[in-house]
């Protein structure tokens, strides 16, 4: 039972997660904070409450007896290091920039300037010329290819990576909205999730 209690625990967070980056929510919180207000500090403040419900299913997890699922050993276990560190390559081959994502950018840009005042640009070089998310699937194929598993750690992997594939449908929808026919044009030209010849 305590895969099924882990799988309901991240999909609760999945439920959170995406609530909370959903085009309604946003809209909401635009007029609670301001607009100006609302670019300087919604996604430092979306990054803290992520960090924080991440931590408390991690820590739930934890909490929960489990047991030894799997341990490679032998010549299969460097297959798998092999596909971690293709992960990582990916990772570290896909640009983006962590001030960025977590918030601070926006806020130093609010502080110096009073707005937020960035340009939007789709990016498609280096590892979005290989797959649409990167990111994504370079932390999967780290889960993934894990030698050393657990029952509930297998299912944390399992649940994550369908959560990062699922949350590509919306994500997609969000930037088609605002890069129109360019996106629309990436995704005729790239693959997805995996980087599967296109028909």
């Amino acid at each position: 039972m305590n895969p099924l209690k882990v799988i309901v625990a991240w999909a609760a967070f999945a439920l959170f997660h995406s609530v909370t980056v959903s085009e309604p929510y946003e809209r909401w919180a635009r007029r609670a904070m301001g607009e100006v207000r609302f670019r300087a500090y919604h996604r430092l403040l979306f990054t803290l409450y992520s960090a924080a419900a991440t931590a408390a299913v991690l820590l739930y997890v934890r909490s929960l007896p489990d047991t030894s699922l799997y341990r490679i050993d032998g010549w299969v276990r460097f297959l798998f290091h092999g596909a971690q560190l293709l992960g990582a390559g990916l990772l570290l081959w896909t640009p983006w920039d962590l001030k960025e994502f977590v918030g601070l950018r926006q806020w130093e840009r609010y502080r110096k300037e009073g707005t937020q005042g960035s340009e939007l640009r789709l990016f498609t070089g280096k590892g979005y010329g290989l797959v649409r998310h990167p990111l994504y699937l370079g932390c999967s194929l780290l889960l993934a290819f894990h030698p050393v598993q657990t029952r509930n750690g297998a299912a944390t992997a399992a649940a994550v990576i369908a959560y990062f594939y699922l949350g590509t449908f919306f994500e997609e929808r969000r930037l088609m909205r605002t890069f129109g026919d360019a996106y629309r044009e990436y995704q005729r030209r790239v693959p997805r999730f995996l980087p599967l010849p296109r028909p």
